[in-house]
């Protein structure tokens, strides 16, 4: 009787004593240096995200990426207590890799500054946070961890915007696609319609196929779920490429549905109560495409019982010393503060812009202020925008708008997502030629425009556009194309960042030349745009 209370007795003892030695390993693995380096990962990835955050935040498209961090955790968790037993390397080739990741963070960052809305930046952030987190796990874990975990480090990268060519691509893609598609399927209703590029005629109007009808929105955010569903369930490629594949016949399917009911509802009740219904429409395509993706990957399941991976002896992780994660915190800081200091001494040497306004040709033939719509300010997000079109004495059409954004973070971004090679295809025009940068002067300063040419229907329009900014470095001339790439790395090494943007665009149809175009334009100009 004694051994037994004895024994009672010590039991809660040893309780205690198991849980405070495991309190005690917790302690001792969050000061080893292995815990530091993923700290120092995670913050990179932190970062990384709040980088591209802009995009999320000004492009509807990309709004799914606030969720992409936290699923993307979720998914490293689930494969956590699974690992493999590890079988570190010996081979310093992760060190070198890492060594030079870590080496382009700074001039990435001085760069990124300066062109917050720079896709390839985007992109090489992305590969700098997935190469460093390979980097990390090669080094303790081997090859096994390597390969094991980079699936779900991979799928945060699925926060990114596609770049800007497949982007446009897919979205004049898939706005004509719907479209056609469209004109076919309410003809069979018994509604006459046309189809003019990404606009279909009915009795009532026109019905423009946006970016948002063709389901380009939906069928990123579908493409992120089928991935997320594909790894949740640890599937093989063969099936994930099933889901994938799905989930666009899915999108397709409910734009289709969607864009047949705005049709019949602006030849049947008008074009204002189709515009009253276009948000409310836009909801039924999710409803149609979660739960179709969701009862799908559950369809797809294996039956019977699906065995795990076996959990491995997990001993035998090399170490980490703990100065590298210190190095590693340590230079992500210093690449932040320099990249604050570099912009802070170089924005004192820029230099005011001239400033210029727009005085309207009221007494011109056909003079017409207009303003744009909405829903068109609610993309573009700009602080003041103004329009007009008229005619010149020669009967040629000549319409125009500025548009306006304050200083500040996403201004440029802004800005620069406003350009003719990606709005005007979206209503249906056709780019003729690109002919690039064309100096034009105005009252005592010189413009520098974008001219292109675009076909719409049997209309040759003739576009000039021309992004300018507030303050400029006193050493660079204000002709300078921003588009170009030479341009974005010296904006970067003068320390221009977060500027005041106005953008001018005059649509001209009439002139069968350029040079006609052109000397219109220069013949104009004075008149239109003077000094204050």
């Amino acid at each position: 009787m004694q051994n037994i209370s004895s024994a009672k007795a010590a039991a809660p003892c040893g309780g205690a004593d198991e849980r405070v030695g495991r309190w005690q390993a917790r302690g001792a693995w969050l000061r080893s240096g292995w815990a530091l380096a993923s700290f120092a990962v995670v913050i990179f990835w932190l970062l990384f995200f709040n980088q591209i955050r802009g995009e999320w935040e000004i492009n509807p498209q990309y709004s799914y990426g606030y969720v992409v961090p936290l699923l993307g955790a979720v998914l490293f968790w689930r494969r956590w207590p699974d690992r493999p037993s590890p079988n570190p390397s010996r081979s310093w080739w992760g060190v070198a890799i890492a060594v030079g990741l870590l080496l382009t963070v700074f001039p990435v960052r001085v760069l990124f500054e300066a062109n917050p809305e720079w896709r390839l930046l985007y992109w090489i952030c992305g590969l700098q946070a997935l190469g460093l987190s390979l980097c990390v796990l090669h080094w303790t874990g081997g090859n096994r961890w390597m390969q094991y975990f980079a699936p779900p480090l991979a799928f945060m990268l699925v926060a990114l915007p596609w770049p800007m060519e497949l982007e446009r691509a897919a979205i004049q893609g898939l706005m004509q696609l719907v479209a056609g598609l469209t004109v076919g399927i309410v003809s069979l209703l018994g509604i006459p319609a046309l189809q003019h590029g990404n606009l279909i005629e009915v009795g009532a109007g026109l019905v423009g196929i946006d970016e948002a009808c063709s389901g380009v929105r939906s069928l990123q955010s579908s493409l992120m779920l089928s991935l997320f569903l594909g790894e949740m369930n640890r599937w093989t490629w063969q099936r994930r490429l099933v889901l994938l594949g799905a989930s666009m016949l899915f999108v397709l399917f409910a734009n289709l549905v969607r864009t047949t009911f705005l049709v019949w509802a602006a030849a049947s009740r008008g074009i204002h109560q189709m515009e009253a219904w276009h948000d409310t429409a836009g909801m039924l395509v999710m409803l149609i495409v979660l739960p179709c993706l969701i009862g799908l990957s559950y369809l797809m399941k294996p039956k019977g019982l699906v065995e795990q991976p076996a959990s491995l002896e997990r001993t035998g992780l090399k170490p980490i010393p703990r100065w590298v994660g210190f190095v590693v915190l340590l230079w992500l800081f210093a690449a932040e503060l320099g990249t604050e200091i570099w912009y802070r001494v170089h924005e004192k040497k820029l230099v005011e812009n001239v400033n210029w306004s727009v005085v309207w040709p009221e007494q011109a033939g056909h003079f017409r202020k207009t303003d744009l719509p909405e829903n068109s300010k609610t993309v573009l997000r700009c602080s003041r925008s103004e329009a007009a079109s008229w005619q010149d004495a020669d009967g040629n059409d000549l319409s125009a708008f500025v548009l306006r954004w304050d200083p500040g973070r996403n201004s440029a971004q802004l800005a620069k997502g406003h350009r003719p090679d990606i709005c005007f295809p979206a209503t249906g025009a056709k780019l003729v030629n690109d002919f690039g940068q064309v100096i034009i002067p105005a009252s005592g300063f010189d413009l520098p425009f974008h001219y292109q040419s675009f076909a719409s229907g049997d209309k040759l329009l003739h576009v000039f556009y021309c992004l300018w900014s507030d303050r400029v470095s006193a050493t660079k001339s204000a002709a300078n194309d921003s588009s170009m790439r030479a341009t974005r790395i010296r904006a970067a090494l003068e320390g221009e960042r977060n500027l005041g943007q106005k953008v001018i665009e005059i649509v001209i149809s009439g002139p069968e030349t350029r040079d006609e175009a052109v000397d219109l334009l220069r013949s104009e100009m004075p008149r239109l745009v003077r000094k204050g």
